[in-house]
Parts: C-alpha cells; sequence; structure tokens
C-alpha cells in the first residue's frame, strides 16, 4: 500500500463529506437518539453513507466499523467511521467538529485522518511517516510540568467511573483545562501542539482511532491510564507530549 496515493485517494473523499457537514451546519435538523443518551442528524448519517460508498474500492475487502452503522465484515483491514464528531456541538451551531477515519490492520491504526470543514484543516498520518496539517509537518508541544499546561477532556454521556474526579483534581493543577465536544479533533489539536494532552473514558473505538495515531506520530505518547494500549476494548486514553503523560499518569494512579 503506498501511503503517499492513500492520502491523494481519502483526502477528496474526506473534503466532500466536510462540504456535506457544512451544507446543514446552523440548518434545522432532526435528531435520532440512541441509548446512551446521544444523538444522530440527518448530517451523520448521509457523511456517513458518502464515506462507506467512496472508500470501499480503495483497500478490496477491508471491513468497516461505523458509528451509524456498524460493523460490516472485512479482512484484517477495517476503515474506523466517525462521520461528525461533536454532533451536539453541530446541532447547536457551536463551530467545533470534525469528520474522523481511521484505516486499522488487525486492529491496529495505520492511516489516520480527521478534516475540520469550517476552517479547512486537514490533519493526516501514515504509520512511521509522521503527522500533517494541510501538508506540512506537526509536533506535540514541548515538555512542560502540569502547572503549565493545557489539557483537554471528553466527558462520556454516562460517567459510572471517577474520571470526573479525576477531570476536577487536574483542572486546579494544570494551567488551563477545555472540555470543547469533539474527542477526534482534541486530539488533532494536542498532535499539532495546541494543547499538552487529552485524557477521554468510556469512549468508543471511532472516537480516537485516527486521532492517537495522529499524536504517536507526532512523537506523542498513547496509553490508557493504567499505561497498557489503547485498543478498541479500550476504556480511557491518555495521550500528549510524553514527560506530561508520565506525570499524569502518576497521579491518575493516585486518584
Amino acid at each position: 500500500m503506498n501511503p503517499q496515493a492513500l492520502v491523494k485517494s481519502v483526502e477528496p473523499i474526506i473534503r466532500k463529506a466536510g462540504d456535506l457537514l457544512r451544507s446543514y451546519f446552523r440548518k434545522t435538523v432532526d435528531r435520532t437518539y440512541k441509548d446512551d443518551g446521544s444523538f444522530a442528524t440527518q448530517a451523520d448519517i448521509e457523511s456517513e453513507q458518502l464515506l462507506i460508498e467512496h472508500l470501499k474500492d480503495l483497500v478490496p475487502g477491508a471491513g468497516f466499523f461505523a458509528e451509524e452503522s456498524g460493523k460490516i465484515a472485512g479482512n484484517e483491514y477495517c476503515w474506523v467511521i466517525d462521520p461528525l464528531d461533536g454532533t451536539t456541538n453541530f446541532a447547536r451551531g457551536l463551530p467545533y467538529f470534525c469528520t474522523s477515519v481511521a484505516l486499522t490492520k488487525n486492529d491496529k491504526p495505520i492511516a489516520g485522518f480527521i478534516f475540520q470543514p469550517l476552517m479547512n484543516e486537514f490533519f493526516y498520518a501514515i504509520k512511521g511517516g509522521g503527522a500533517y496539517l494541510n501538508g506540512q509537518p506537526i509536533s506535540v508541544s514541548e515538555p512542560q510540568p502540569v502547572e503549565k499546561s493545557l489539557l483537554i477532556y471528553a466527558l462520556p454521556y454516562q460517567d459510572e467511573s471517577n474520571f470526573f474526579k479525576a477531570v476536577c483534581h487536574f483542572a486546579q493543577r494544570a494551567n488551563t483545562s477545555r472540555m470543547l465536544g469533539a474527542a477526534a479533533l482534541d486530539q488533532a489539536y494536542c498532535a499539532a501542539g495546541k494543547a499538552d494532552a487529552v485524557l477521554f473514558t468510556d469512549l468508543s473505538w471511532w472516537d480516537v482511532a485516527a486521532g492517537m495515531l495522529l499524536i504517536e506520530e507526532a512523537g506523542g505518547a498513547v496509553s490508557q491510564f493504567d499505561g497498557t494500549p489503547v485498543t478498541p476494548s479500550y476504556r480511557s486514553l491518555l495521550a500528549g507530549n510524553k514527560p506530561i503523560c508520565n506525570e499524569i499518569s502518576s497521579l491518575v494512579t493516585d486518584l
């Protein structure tokens, strides 16, 4: 698989999905609610359909794992899709959302693509090939202590852990904290050094598969809070520049 050819093939597809999202933005959209309290809009559904239709021929036999349509079995390759990450922001007219697409092999991300259509920001990473924003290399932030850091969190719709306790703890320790509402885009900005670390718990595989590769390829660290690898069955994610992740990991363990 030629990495540059893959990027050239995927980019126009994701940009087309972004055009579709823009066409619905700040317009009245119907909502379909799910069991976990989240919801999908017509924009989510149509964007996902577009992505599946255009991606299916790029890697013959690849499966799909998409937020709205679930799993479609395939070979060792799988496209992991969040057609509209930040649906609540989108539906309320808040301009913080994106499309996230990862290609995995045996459940490990080998290519990741995140597109913020309003800002025309196309992030991508290929395993072993670095991370980029609109064709320019990006890297995670320089090491600094938690007290000087900017941390981003994503809270699940139903928090059954002590994560909120951890958030409160770090909000007091960090220089500043943010909860912005689109986990994939949070990771893309962390990969570009705009935040020092991201902390998530109880989200889905499509929320992190692309973003975690961006952070790794931008020189950062990615793991669960206990230091174990992030897999499709993960429960938590801590990612960012390596020294701050090490510091936060030790503090999370103590909570």
